[in-house]
């Protein structure tokens, strides 16, 4: 049943004089307060739903982008009134009366944010909500009655965020599932538009694709090998994980069949190198390449383009590390774009040190290390844990092998060489004799 509200309320002032109205979101709602508190206790409210979004934005960048930070401050100054109205009247919050609360996970969805950013979110405003109130309440209740008051305001405060984290898990799951039945294929279209270079309004590609297209832009692609289909779930962790650890603050994920995944994440500015850590890695059998960045319509492109120069690389690669850059094989990736052409190109440069025996093989990566350092002795045989006369030995027999000094076209030669340890088989002649 409702009650009088306690003198107290009565105390309670913005910092700001023109918090209310001026600075209201949800203007309706902070005059229905007024009406029952005075614009007092109003503005106080909507003072604290404009803190609790500031936490927010500040502690959750992902939440911080155009429309979704207006629907993070609306939602907290939902909660706020409403919160203030229920303590005053001794009754329930009435969520049925505050729909905005709950607006927030279709613009996040339509966006490729997780759920994650939204749960925590309940929790940082939950944090600020509770420091302001006991803080206030300290200072304009009586003591006589400020243990009973306060206790009120924590379980109120407890009750809210155990509702609202139920209520927001379900809506972001609905607006997910409506989202991909309604959008899957024309955003998938509107990716292959651009990718193809067709003429596209930025703003209209924007709006289907729930993305920023003007940002600085890391394309990644997921991919499996295995027989069975990858779970799509699984592909989606995967690239999002990564672009999380390249700090990107939004992201596009789109499913090509089952064993594929193409991503892109949004930054305002240009992307971090991304360091491969143990926390990174996915499940077995998933593996990621990753573009460079790339600023707008183009870099969003160009950083897509590389990834799968990568992952082609990556796929054939014999070293099977399950994250490719494409700055590490980037020269790789252009010399085996054409890969009968490659392989040509090999057999002619290497001759009989282009051979399939394990012992042709040890001669040739010695020659590799000792180009990759400068044609230093001493440096190859500390890489390789050799003798310096060992080293030696190996360079004079690949020139034997090779039956031309290494001193003619080093170039091509070194390319050849790291051709061949990046892909092995694939460009290496079919019947070659050592």
């Amino acid at each position: 049943m409702a009650t009088t509200p306690p003198a107290w309320f009565a105390e309670l002032t913005p910092v700001d004089g023109q918090a209310f109205p001026s600075s209201s979101l949800l203007t309706t709602r902070a005059d229905e307060l007024a009406s029952l508190l005075g614009p007092g206790p109003a503005g106080w409210a909507v003072e604290l739903g404009a803190t609790m979004a500031a936490r927010i934005i500040s502690a959750i960048p992902e939440l911080a982008v155009d429309v979704i930070a207006r629907e993070v401050r609306k939602g907290c100054e939902a909660v706020a009134l409403g919160a203030l109205a229920a303590l005053a009247s001794g009754t329930d919050v009435a969520f049925a009366a505050m729909p905005e609360v709950f607006t927030g996970p279709v613009e996040v969805v339509a966006r490729g944010i997780g759920v994650e950013p939204v749960l925590r979110s309940i929790h940082v405003a939950h944090a600020a909500a509770t420091e302001v109130l006991l803080d206030t309440a300290e200072r304009v209740i009586p003591e006589s009655q400020r243990f009973r008051e306060m206790r009120r305001i924590s379980d109120l405060l407890f009750s809210l965020v155990d509702i609202v984290t139920t209520r927001m898990s379900g809506e972001y799951a609905r607006a997910h599932e409506e989202w991909l039945t309604s959008a899957a294929a024309l955003r998938m279209e509107t990716v292959e538009d651009i990718l193809n270079g067709a003429d596209i309004p930025l703003g209209r590609a924007a709006r289907v694709l729930g993305y920023d297209l003007s940002r600085w832009h890391l394309a990644v692609i997921a991919w499996t090998g295995g027989d069975a289909p990858a779970d799509p779930e699984q592909l989606r962790a995967a690239a999002t994980g990564v672009l999380a650890a390249a700090g990107c603050v939004s992201n596009l994920v789109l499913p090509v069949g089952a064993h594929l995944a193409w991503a892109w994440g949004s930054r305002t500015v240009r992307a971090p190198a991304l360091a491969e850590t143990s926390e990174l890695r996915p499940a077995p059998g998933i593996r990621i390449s990753t573009g460079l960045p790339g600023l707008g319509l183009d870099g969003f492109r160009r950083s897509h383009v590389q990834a799968a120069h990568g992952a082609r690389v990556g796929a054939a690669s014999t070293r099977g590390e399950w994250l490719v850059r494409y700055d590490d094989v980037d020269v790789v990736a252009m010399l085996s774009a054409d890969l009968p052409a490659a392989s040509e190109f090999v057999a002619r440069e290497l001759g009989a040190l282009a051979g399939a025996s394990d012992s042709v093989a040890v001669v040739r990566h010695t020659l590799k290390c000792y180009l990759d350092r400068d044609r230093s002795l001493a440096k190859t045989a500390e890489h390789l844990h050799i003798a310096r006369n060992t080293v030696a030995y190996r360079v004079q027999r690949a020139e034997q092998l090779r039956e031309r000094p290494i001193t003619e076209r080093r170039l091509a030669l070194h390319a050849a060489l790291t051709l061949v340890e990046e892909l092995g088989g694939a460009v290496l002649p079919i019947s070659s004799t050592d």
